[in-house]
């Protein structure tokens, strides 16, 4: 007979799915606390069985991959975005990573740079106009906006600013259905014609004119040979095979929407967690007006060392990809508990970034804990916003590369106070964003650094 891992006892009809659905990063968070690591959770007909603890995560994602497919998550993103990297498995996922990694390397994420700072410049413009007028506003929306600029002149080339509105607010929609879809105890096929499937279906049909335009284009004219969407264009597999125009299509919907939300929700982050925490706020932006103070802000990025920390510690409070699921093909077994075929098993990265027994004071925000030295001495699987192992993110290097762009140039012009007090709500969709992060923003002066502040910014 079969161990099953253990979890609460619900009597509500549906299990935990009331509280799941009003809050799952608190659901999550509160059952694996109390129950010391990995817990199983009725949520209505389905047992999801959270792994919490290292050896449990290690077997689903390393020694036993092959025993999962990905999970639940992933089948209703599939009606969005197409079998692409984020939403493929099998042959499909290996032969579309091997085709897609090099146009993620370093050297081509470098190249990139300039075009971060073009579209952090047109981010610092929209943002004077509150300044001037010491306007509340909220934040997450503009650094959003910054990110899905990037994303897309990166991935389709510069010649975008007519349809990069209805691109955000299709992407929007897109993941407000899927999100639904996904959250709902009886999913409704897509093929039924109710008012949110309809629209749902518009949304779509509009991304893949875009695309498909973007992609014509590029094949007609060999000019333009920056972009990645050009690259990928270009990829070869070793058999010399070329992906197909619906294959590009479900990729470059796959970057949009992973490059927008993950990369505006951590920046996002970053600024709040720096505003709550003046002390750590000044050395951060000592350690900017420095590196500005004697080099562009693309030269820069290398000197920004503690804004580097403050990114990852705001991803480890507050990781974007909050949770990820895999579904079970073949029994499995653990060592206090066995998995059937067609178990669901979740992995959460705000779970174990949080835990008690991975991290000392865990929800106190403390860059220092990722310095080298630090890093070096972590086990794994207390920090992963990026995946793990033969999943992690390809864009990883770009993201990070792009918000340190954007917050050295925020906190380069202006000092920004939070307006709607200490704490903002969490908002666990596709990405977890702060929703909203009201702020004032005043025009800073030209930062001149002295020996003393150059000292501080050093320790």
């Amino acid at each position: 007979m079969s161990e099953r891992l253990g979890g609460p006892a619900l009597r509500h009809p549906l299990g935990a799915y009331p509280d799941y659905r009003a809050d799952p990063l608190a659901l999550f968070y509160e059952q694996a606390v109390a129950h010391g690591g990995s817990v199983r959770l009725r949520l209505a007909h389905q047992q999801l069985h959270l792994l919490v603890e290292p050896e449990h995560i290690n077997q689903v994602l390393v020694t036993n991959a092959a025993k999962y497919e990905k999970g639940i998550s992933y089948q209703s993103l599939n009606y969005l975005l197409g079998p692409g990297l984020l939403t493929s498995g099998g042959e499909l996922w290996k032969r579309q990573r091997a085709l897609i990694k090099p146009a993620f390397s370093r050297r081509h994420v470098d190249t990139e740079i300039p075009l971060m700072v073009e579209c952090g410049q047109r981010m610092l413009d929209r943002l004077d106009a509150y300044a001037a007028t010491d306007a509340v506003f909220d934040l997450v929306p503009e650094v959003m906006s910054f990110a899905a600029d990037v994303v897309c002149r990166a991935i389709m080339g510069s010649d975008i600013d007519g349809v990069l509105p209805q691109i955000e607010d299709d992407v929007r929609e897109g993941v407000s259905w899927v999100m639904r879809h996904m959250a709902a105890p009886i999913q409704v096929p897509l093929k039924v014609p109710t008012p949110a499937n309809r629209r749902f279906h518009g949304v779509r049909e509009r991304l893949h004119r875009v695309v498909d335009s973007v992609i014509q284009r590029h094949r007609d004219a060999d000019a333009e040979t920056t972009s990645l969407l050009a690259r990928l264009l270009a990829a070869r597999d070793d058999a010399g095979h070329a992906m197909d125009d619906a294959q590009l299509r479900h990729e470059v919907l796959t970057f949009l929407l992973a490059g927008h939300e993950t990369t505006g929700g951590a920046m996002a982050w970053t600024i709040y967690e720096l505003a709550r925490n003046p002390t750590v706020l000044a050395r951060v932006r000592d350690e900017i007006d420095i590196a500005l103070a004697s080099a562009d802000v693309d030269r820069a990025l290398p000197a920004l060392e503690l804004t580097g920390r403050a990114i990852d510690e705001a991803m480890r409070l507050h990781p974007p990809a909050w949770a990820f699921s895999r579904t079970a093909i073949e029994p499995d077994s653990f060592d206090r508990f066995d998995l059937r075929p067609g178990a669901i098993v979740v992995i959460s990265p705000f779970v174990n970034h949080r835990f008690p027994e991975f991290w000392d004071s865990p929800l106190t925000f403390d860059p220092d804990r990722f310095t080298k030295e630090q890093t070096k001495l972590r086990p794994p699987f207390r920090y992963f916003p990026f995946g793990w192992g033969a999943h992690l993110c390809v864009g990883q290097h770009m993201a990070l590369t792009e918000v340190r762009v954007g917050i050295a140039m925020l906190l380069a012009r202006y000092d920004i106070q939070l307006v709607n007090g200490m704490r903002v709500r969490e908002n666990p969709e596709i990405s977890n964003t702060p929703d909203p992060v009201l702020v004032r923003l005043t025009r800073r002066a030209p930062a001149v650094p002295t020996a003393t502040t150059m000292r501080e910014a050093a320790q």
